[in-house]
């Protein structure tokens, strides 16, 4: 009778699902958690910081250092489109809001960069028919390693900033929009003002004619035709007037809502006055250089900001279709194993690849070279429309500007006969009535001026938004916010 023979065991020291713990515990291990903090959105919290948010607070002080303002000149004595703007950019929840996209679009970079980790798995099983030379136990571990067989990451991330681009494009955008509105409602107001002070100034004067004129209807020296026409004029420049009043807290609170300020905020700011003639005079000096169509077309295609988004998401859409050209390599995947089944041991190594049909990727090409095209076409649709809007912007400022000398050259000839009428009322030529209706006459005609004045600098801010190029240097938007 033969001695048995004793069964040799391959079994390592520590059991194989004891092993595939371990490795599991220390994958599980490896991966960081963040976590979960909530942040609750309330409207009352919302509103109270609006309400907070102050023009002379230290960290909006700060902020204006950072701009090159100095220690010295704050708090600011009085309030500029300039200062209103960075008010506004370090306020508005509109550009809060492009931040956080640019800040999404940048996490994108970081997620496109990311390489595919292995993943670990492993089974058990447990077999019923079981013996003295066999473990009844079976064991398996077994690991996947993606690999790329082409530059597919790098195209992505690739796409990935130039739509990061684009969003930070959007900031600017933002930003100039806001000045935009910033500076269109600083205009109607001074215009409203100063619309204000001359219907005063003509109110006096009626006031004064109607005193003549009832005194000489009582004396039989005019009829009550004349009265009569005054008076409903008064009443007009009366309604005219409560109008313009009444329109100044609209135009601030509108002001109060661009610079994100609460009324009673901005209320408390000494906006700058206009000094009409002094902004006519150096806008013309700066547009006087460039009102070419040649000049202004450059101006424009380098400065327009919607251009520049438009290319980077041409950009964007070729690498859409770098990254389908890719795939038609598929990837693959490494898969070596360990395996303790019922007493042997089992190495193996798995090799797994990603069927590529080739039509798929046709279909797939195609459909990115389409989304190619378009962007190509709202890029040129862009291009036109903006020159477009060019050409008539700049034909409304040359137009405003020959009714504005039309208006001065009728204002010269209103006071020029002003003029002789004073001479002859003071030497008793003329009555103080005649004399006074002359003023009137006068008075409308600064009217008229000041009315072709403001809509020359209405077509100025037109055609400065068309180019997005501010006109006063003073008004440059902060650096870090240009495109």
């Amino acid at each position: 009778m033969k001695d048995k023979i004793p069964s040799l065991s391959i079994m390592p020291t520590k059991p194989l699902w004891a092993i595939g713990l371990y490795l599991l515990a220390g994958a599980l291990a490896s991966c960081a958690t963040e976590p979960y903090q909530s942040q609750p959105l309330t409207p009352q919290a919302s509103l109270t910081r609006i309400k907070e948010q102050n023009p002379n607070s230290a960290d909006f002080h700060a902020y204006l250092i950072k701009q090159g303002y100095k220690s010295s000149e704050l708090p600011i004595a009085t309030w500029g489109l300039r200062e209103l703007t960075l008010c506004a950019l370090f306020y508005h929840a509109k550009l809060d809001v492009a931040k956080a996209q640019y800040g999404l679009a940048l996490a994108a970079i970081d997620s496109a960069g990311i390489q595919q980790p292995p993943s670990i798995g492993g089974h058990v099983s447990h077999s019923n028919q079981k013996n003295d030379d066999l473990s009844p136990w079976a064991f398996g571990l077994q690991v996947d390693i993606p690999i790329q067989t082409t530059n597919k990451r790098a195209i992505k991330v690739e796409e990935a900033q130039h739509l990061a681009e684009a969003a930070r494009l959007d900031i600017a955008d933002t930003a100039w929009q806001i000045r935009l509105a910033i500076a269109t409602d600083l205009l109607q107001l001074h215009e409203n003002t100063a619309n204000i002070a001359q219907l005063n100034n003509m109110l006096a004067s009626h006031e004064k004619i109607i005193n003549m004129l009832q005194k000489r209807v009582a004396a039989g020296l005019n009829s009550n035709t004349d009265l009569s026409n005054y008076k409903l004029a008064q009443q007009q420049l009366q309604f005219s007037l409560t109008t313009a009043q009444a329109k100044t807290a609209e135009i601030r609170a509108r002001l109060a809502a661009d610079c994100g300020l609460s009324v009673e905020k901005l209320n408390q700011l000494n906006i700058q006055t206009l000094d009409l003639d002094a902004a006519l005079k150096q806008q013309q000096s700066v547009l006087s250089n460039m009102m070419t169509s040649e000049a202004l077309q450059e101006i424009t295609l380098l400065n327009r900001i919607d251009i520049r988004s438009a290319l980077a998401k041409y950009a964007a859409a070729e690498s859409k279709i770098k990254l389908e050209i890719a795939k038609q390599t598929p990837d693959i995947s490494l898969s070596p194993g360990l395996a303790f089944e019922f007493g042997d041991t089992i190495w193996s190594l798995g090799i797994n690849a990603l069927l590529s049909f080739a039509q798929k990727n046709k279909t797939m090409i195609a459909e990115t070279k389409q989304l190619r095209e378009i962007e190509a076409a709202q890029f040129e649709a862009l291009q036109t429309q903006t020159l477009a809007n060019l050409a008539q912007v700049q034909t409304q400022y040359q137009a405003a500007n020959e009714t504005l000398t039309a208006q001065r050259q009728w204002l010269a000839a209103q006071t020029a006969q002003h003029e002789k009428q004073q001479k002859q009322f003071d030497a008793g030529l003329i009555d103080r009535l005649a004399f006074t209706q002359s003023g009137l006459n006068q008075q409308l005609a600064l009217q008229q001026l000041q009315t072709a004045q403001f809509a020359v600098l209405q077509a100025a801010l037109r055609l400065e938004d068309v180019m997005q190029y501010p006109i006063e240097v003073t008004s440059m938007l902060p650096s870090e916010l240009m495109p």
